[in-house]
Formats: structure tokens, C-alpha cells, sequence
């Protein structure tokens, strides 16, 4: 686990315990049946109903618990110990030990996991910005994918984050290209779960383009398609968005709208001469 892992690592232990309890994430409401993932992404990878589902970076697991709950056996993978320790607890209580399991993990580096290959390996939301190494993840999504499964993701649009966050008319603040190199993240800095805890770990983070994006799942064989841009998020990533009625945030209506969402999927590539 390089460095700048070691330090991101460290962050979400710390965060685990304020997003349990904030109403951010809602935990009580997921307990009494809510479930968290969004319309975008449940019809995009559809019915997971005795599927194989291996969700990557899974947090303290309230989606990989809503796939288990649609009926898919669930993977989740996740490098903060304190984050699968809270979905473990999770499990237990939400009586699914049967269908989702957790596996500690640097997604950079898990390789082949027990269980593999899957149907479906899923990520979402917030993900790619903690990636120091797109060749890493894209090896480890190619490790575990069945040959006739998928891969999807919805994620942040990648013009959307060189944006600052604080304007609501868009300015430039962050490198489109900045790739590699890790944008830091001082201690202090409110939490996006609960913004009255101020942070003591710092952070690092990165800025990947679509073609960064793109070319390391294809250099894996992985052909990418259905490749979808949404002119809404899933968080307030500007002061003038408001949530709708479908549970997702839009701008003002009076202002040009922007791809605030990329979804797509990922599968093999069929060799040629293939019925």
C-alpha cells in the first residue's frame, strides 16, 4: 500500500463513526428498509436477483446491503478497516449474512478475490477521486469479471471536478490532466457527510480524465459502452442545486446545465470470429 493510500486509509477510519451517525447517510432510515441506491443505477445494471456482485470500494456497505437486499450475492471490498467493520455490524442486523460478505482490500491491488469471477462488478459515487493508480484498479475490476459479465460505474463527472465547489457560476479551479499527481487535501477540512466535523487526517486526491478513464479498462480488454452523461448529481457539489423529487440534485434551471454524472459499463472484448 503506497503512501498516499496509507494516508486516504486513514481518513476514512476516522469518518466511518461521523457518517454512521449522520443524516447524510441516513443509517436508521436504511434499517427500516430504505433502499440507497438511485434510479440511475439500479436500471442500468438491472436484475441482480441471484447474480454474483462485486462492489469495489464499498464503504461501510449500505449499497452493497441494497444489491444484497434485490437479491444478488454480494463482495464488498473496501481498504478501511473501521468502514467493514460498521458493514459487518450491518449485516448482522439487517439479518443478511447470507448473501453479503466483506473482504479488507486495496482496490489497486486485490487481484483475484475469493468468489471470483463475478457477474457484475460495481462501483459508484465518490470512488475514482481516491485512485493513485487507474492501471491498479482497472487490473483488479479485469481479475474478477466473468467473461459474459459487466462492469459499471457512476461517478462524478470528470468536467465537473475541475470546477471549484464553493461558485455557483463555474470556475476553473482544478487540472483536467492532472493525472498522477495527488491533489492534497489539508487537515481540518469539513466533513461532506456532516460539515460541522472538521477532519484531522489529511487527504489525497486525483483528477483522471475521460480517456485516463477509458484507457486503462481498455488496455485490459475491456471495451466500454452505453456510456450515459446526466445533467444532475447525487450530492450538492454546488451551492445553487437543490434535490428533486427523483433524489438526485439539479442546478437552477436559469443556468446552462452541465454533465454532472457519468455512468457506463465495461465488458470483454469478443475475439473476432465470435457468434
Amino acid at each position: 500500500m503506497n503512501s498516499d493510500t496509507v494516508i486516504n486509509r486513514d481518513w476514512w477510519d476516522e469518518v466511518t463513526p461521523v457518517h454512521e451517525a449522520s443524516a447524510f447517510y441516513d443509517v436508521a432510515g436504511f434499517l427500516d428498509g430504505r433502499n440507497t441506491l438511485g434510479t440511475v443505477e439500479r436500471q442500468a445494471v438491472g436484475d441482480v436477483a441471484g447474480r454474483k456482485l462485486l462492489h469495489l470500494q464499498c464503504h461501510f456497505g449500505l449499497d452493497t446491503l441494497s444489491w444484497a437486499r434485490l437479491g444478488a450475492d454480494v463482495v464488498g471490498i473496501d481498504f478501511s478497516p473501521a468502514a467493514l467493520a460498521t458493514a459487518q455490524r450491518l449485516t448482522t442486523q439487517c439479518s443478511l449474512e447470507s448473501r453479503a460478505r466483506f473482504i479488507e482490500a486495496d482496490v489497486t491491488t486485490a487481484g483475484r478475490l475469493a468468489g471470483a469471477p463475478f457477474d457484475i462488478v460495481f462501483t459508484s459515487l465518490g470512488v475514482l477521486v481516491w485512485i493513485s493508480d487507474l492501471d491498479g484498479w482497472a487490473a483488479t475490476i479485469d481479475a474478477n469479471l466473468a467473461d459474459d459479465g459487466f462492469f459499471y460505474i457512476l461517478e462524478s463527472h470528470p468536467l465537473s471536478m475541475v470546477f471549484d465547489e464553493s461558485s455557483p457560476v463555474p470556475v476553473v479551479r482544478y487540472d483536467y490532466f492532472q493525472g498522477t499527481v495527488p491533489i492534497q487535501e489539508p487537515a481540518g477540512s469539513p466533513d461532506y457527510a456532516d460539515p460541522t466535523y472538521l477532519i484531522r487526517s489529511q487527504a489525497r486526491s486525483f483528477t483522471w480524465s475521460l480517456s485516463d478513464i477509458f484507457a486503462a479498462l481498455e488496455s485490459r480488454g475491456l471495451r466500454v459502452h452505453e456510456v450515459r452523461e446526466y445533467p444532475f448529481g447525487a450530492w450538492p457539489q454546488f451551492p445553487d442545486m437543490k434535490e428533486g423529487e427523483d433524489g438526485y440534485w439539479h442546478r437552477s434551471a436559469d443556468v446552462p446545465p452541465l454533465p454532472l454524472l457519468l455512468g457506463f459499463k465495461a465488458r470483454r472484448q469478443r475475439s473476432a470470429g465470435a457468434g
